[in-house]
């Protein structure tokens, strides 16, 4: 790179140069900002992908703040009356996710009936082996059948 610079520098001139030196920084700062904008997209996953980690003794990765996509299978209070959806891949398999809301958050739920395309986050807790879902706590509704909340 130095040699290619001084070649440059020698035939050119020093104006040429530096814009070239310009340009180049550019393009590796947005090359940066792609890798970062798909970092943060690889926090999404959908309800089987997790569930099958999960069972699979393959969690580890996924155990932090994401967002599960899924069709909800049902709507209302979980096993300690908090509310919550459950997402899976379709509508007619049993929830492999549970999304559990804040207490405060019940009045959400109306807006999210069974079979919607959700979008849900949360921070990935672990696997209820009982229940045979896995356990999202803190979750807020991102998206109902496309729809922003």
């Amino acid at each position: 790179m130095k040699k290619t610079l001084n070649w440059l520098y020698e035939h050119l001139g020093k104006g040429i140069v530096s814009l070239i030196v310009v340009l180049v920084a550019v393009m590796v700062t947005t090359t940066a900002f792609a890798q970062t904008k798909t970092k943060i997209e690889t926090n999404m996953i959908e309800a089987k992908v997790l569930y099958d980690a999960f069972k699979q003794g393959k969690a580890d990765p996924y155990k932090k703040k994401m967002k599960i996509s899924g069709i909800a299978t049902y709507v209302g209070p979980d096993v300690y009356a908090l509310p919550s959806v459950e997402l899976s891949e379709t509508e007619d398999v049993s929830g492999r996710v549970l999304c559990v809301l804040p207490f405060s958050d019940y009045l959400k739920l109306r807006k999210v009936s069974k079979k919607d395309k959700v979008i849900m986050e949360g921070n990935v807790l672990g696997f209820s082996e009982e229940y045979d879902i896995v356990v999202v706590k803190q979750c807020k509704i991102i998206e109902i059948n496309g729809k922003k909340e």
